[in-house]
């Protein structure tokens, strides 16, 4: 990660991140471990797209599914019982909700390519919701 890189992660994260973990943990119910690789996110040469692609990818993805679990009482009953963490990674380039997001011993992970479906909210939070849906 350069220098381009590093600053701009510096800068999400202590300008965006605060308000981001915050409605997470709002959608969510209770406080929520968050284990994010901020290397494996920070893609050269697109710092400046970092603002408006990690919020949509990663943060929003959650945010979303986890309103849509928690809607009731049994839903928010759930999450909370079968959540341990939410993890934010790029280990393999993967843009596709099928192949990015997965549910495995209470550990919600995105691990998605921090440039590829920018746009494709929708789709990543339908995927994330059947995941936890099925799981919980």
């Amino acid at each position: 990660m350069g220098l381009a890189e590093r600053r701009a992660t510096k800068e999400f994260q202590d300008t965006l991140f605060p308000a981001l973990k915050a409605a997470v943990e709002a959608a969510a119910g209770f406080p929520v471990t968050l284990n994010i690789n901020w290397e494996q996110l920070a893609k050269e040469d697109a710092s400046h797209g970092y603002a408006e692609a990690w919020p949509k990818i990663y943060f929003q993805t959650a945010i979303d599914a986890f309103k849509s679990i928690t809607r009731d009482q049994m839903g928010k009953d759930a999450l909370k019982a079968g959540l341990k963490s939410v993890v934010f990674q790029n280990t393999g380039g993967f843009s596709s909700s099928t192949s990015s997001l997965s549910f495995v011993d209470g550990v919600f992970t995105v691990d998605h390519d921090p440039w590829s479906n920018v746009d494709n909210i929708q789709d990543r939070v339908d995927t994330a919701i059947a995941l936890l849906e099925k799981a919980l």
